[in-house]
């Protein structure tokens, strides 16, 4: 294997939370859109902002690239997904109910959700318009985890299996989009896996031009928002921020074959990421109504407004991740996994202080 692991990504690691701040980023524009017909550059009417695509890939590559060792350990499979639901479910559960709460009785926050509604979002029940509003990606993280585990559990059947079923999601996605749509066949699932496959080529080969390779992905990036400002030409958006994204974090995996110091700041967005994306629909919209009955929002103007609103659910959702997120994962972890599991946690703590 050419590419030597180095522990802990730091660049990949704030990658992670700059691909959720840009999903933030997104959502408060079209929630300011939606209100008052103010946004930046238009992002309020674009189709995407690309960040949930790299929240994507970024997922599939650190998930490759933590348990690739672990393909064909059957024994490891039922642990990675359970480590990987313990993750992910206990904070949905929490926030969808609280959120719910909030819009069904508190007028003028935010729509109301029926029973149906509310069940569906809590088992991740693939739908446009959850619950919490990063809940639909969240269904195909899901989806991948299982295809994940199946691989884990026998390569020999699933690898095939997996490549087929990647042929005729692509197949359908470029030739068929319009006429077919299918949750199991979904572009958003083969970007995670895209993801994964950038890792493989990260840990595989010996590559270069990593800051080429990041420019390349910016442009492609760059070209995705400027043909919605100024629309171009037609272009197929989520393939194109795909492979921009896959090129961007294969440039900055090469960097981080080397260790690398960034802000401690930057590093714990990175950590925070999961209870920013999941938290921050409610947060936002919970603020706007703050701000609007304190008339912050007259007095600052839209541009202002926006940028506080975007601090206050950030340090709103770290403080979430503190003192909620981190301590019950660890929790949860200990009690399923027992006494190998609190034995990592100590040897964590013991590289940390």
């Amino acid at each position: 294997m050419a590419g030597k692991k180095t522990g802990k990504l730091s660049l990949v690691q704030a990658s992670r939370g700059l691909a959720i701040l840009f999903v933030l980023i997104g959502h408060v524009n079209i929630l300011f859109y939606s209100r008052y017909e103010y946004d930046w550059f238009d992002m309020g009417r674009w189709e995407r902002t690309g960040g949930v695509d790299f929240f994507f890939v970024v997922t599939g590559f650190m998930i490759y690239y933590l348990y690739h060792r672990h393909i064909g350990n059957s024994k490891k499979a039922t642990g990675f997904l359970l480590k990987r639901l313990i993750r992910i479910f206990p904070m949905l559960w929490i926030f969808t109910v609280l959120a719910a709460a909030l819009y069904n009785f508190v007028p003028g926050i935010g729509n109301s959700y029926s029973a149906e509604v509310v069940l569906k979002s809590l088992i991740l029940y693939p739908m446009k318009e959850p619950v919490l509003s990063s809940a639909w990606s969240l269904s195909h993280v899901v989806f991948f985890y299982l295809i994940f585990s199946c691989l884990m559990f026998s390569p020999r059947i699933f690898k095939p299996a997996a490549a087929v079923w990647a042929l005729i999601t692509v197949v359908l996605e470029v030739f068929f989009r319009d006429s077919f749509s299918s949750f199991f066949f979904s572009f958003s699932t083969l970007e995670i896996v895209a993801g994964s496959l950038t890792a493989y080529m990260m840990l595989t080969y010996r590559l270069g031009y990593s800051t080429l390779l990041i420019y390349l992905g910016l442009s492609g990036y760059l070209t995705n928002w400027l043909n919605y400002i100024y629309s171009y030409t037609e272009i197929h958006a989520p393939l194109l921020y795909c492979i921009s994204a896959m090129l961007i974090m294969l440039g900055i995996s090469i960097k981080d074959r080397t260790s690398r110091e960034i802000p401690r700041s930057i590093s714990f967005i990175g950590d925070a990421s999961y209870s920013i994306y999941i938290t921050h629909g409610p947060l936002l919209q919970l603020y706007l109504f703050i701000y609007e009955k304190m008339h912050i929002v007259e007095a600052a103007g839209y541009f202002l407004s926006m940028c506080i609103i975007i601090l206050s659910t950030v340090l709103s959702a770290c403080i979430i991740y503190k003192s909620i997120e981190k301590p019950m994962s660890q929790k949860l972890r200990q009690l399923a996994f027992g006494k190998s599991e609190r034995n990592r946690a100590v040897q964590s703590m013991a590289k940390t202080s």
